[in-house]
């Protein structure tokens, strides 16, 4: 049997051992089903949105608040994304900042993904708290954005730079 050649060393062009990239991947992959659900529960296919007449007092009191919930869901994960690709562009080290204010949008966009989708039927118990689940909800989701924007603000490249890193735009 004839000796194979050895193959040259190929260039890791997907950073296959970088954490950030595939965190930033599954960011982004999460926000697709989230643009899905914060369209439903804006546009009123959600439960929670659907004819008022036959929901129960609490449940109608608690409508607006979870349509401020999806929209305040959205400037975290972009957010998120845009920490996720400068910290994986320039190799920067994450900072308390990034991490709580990732640890609280993740709990938000998690009780708002569990409570639209209903996949464990935990629906009933955001209904019967009433406007207390989704105002909870909206505050901790606006320290998670306000933290997540500090923490943007703090890493954010230059013009220059962005303009260096894609030669198309010169």
């Amino acid at each position: 049997m004839p000796d194979l050649p050895d193959l040259p060393d190929l260039p890791d062009f997907m950073h296959a051992d970088n954490e950030q990239i595939w965190l930033l991947i599954a960011v982004c992959l999460a926000m697709i089903f989230t643009i899905q659900a914060v369209e439903e529960s804006v546009e009123g296919a959600w439960p929670h949105l659907r004819r008022t007449s036959g929901m129960a007092m609490p449940e109608r009191r608690a409508q607006p608040f979870w349509g401020i919930v999806a929209l305040l869901v959205l400037p975290g994960a972009v957010l998120s994304v845009l920490i996720l690709a400068v910290i994986a562009w320039q190799e920067l080290p994450r900072n308390d900042t990034m991490v709580l204010g990732g640890v609280l949008l993740g709990a938000g966009w998690l009780v708002f993904l569990l409570s639209s989708v209903d996949a464990l039927r935990v629906r009933r118990l955001f209904t019967a708290a009433g406007p207390a689940a989704p105002f909870a909800l909206a505050l901790i989701l606006i320290v998670a954005d306000l933290l997540l924007l500090i923490a943007f603000l703090d890493i954010r490249p230059s013009v220059d730079a962005v303009r260096d890193a894609l030669p198309t735009l010169t």
